[in-house]
């Protein structure tokens, strides 16, 4: 079993307004598939990710750092100046905790850590 690394980016989204025709589009462009982006190949230098619909809280690409300690993380966003968007959710289904922040530039980018309260 490979490990992920932390503090680098191990997923995108790209928003779109009609995620079917974004595949489409993607697919054609770069032969990428929906299939491919959740089966977890690993390609040197490459990272998977997903089109999601686009949503309030999701307007642009968006980067996901992986982290070890999400909480820990976030406060060092804060010393930076930069501010939590989204505190902590735990998403049970892969085990894993999410946050978002804005940094001092006006990007939105998003953290995932493992739960650590299971």
């Amino acid at each position: 079993m490979s490990t992920v690394p932390f503090n680098m980016v191990t997923w995108y989204q790209i928003p779109a307004d009609n995620s079917d025709r974004a595949w489409q589009f993607y697919g054609k462009v770069f032969g990428w598939s929906q299939e491919a982006a959740y089966a977890d190949r690993k390609a040197l230098g490459a990272i998977n990710g997903e089109i999601a619909e686009r949503e309030a809280d999701l307007q642009s690409p968006r980067l996901v750092v992986r982290v070890a300690d999400i909480e820990a993380v976030l406060a060092a966003v804060k010393d930076a100046g930069g501010e939590v968007i989204a505190a902590p959710v735990v998403i049970e289904e892969i085990d894993m905790a999410f946050a978002t922040f804005r940094d001092t530039e006006g990007n939105v980018l998003n953290l995932v850590s493992l739960n650590r309260s299971s």
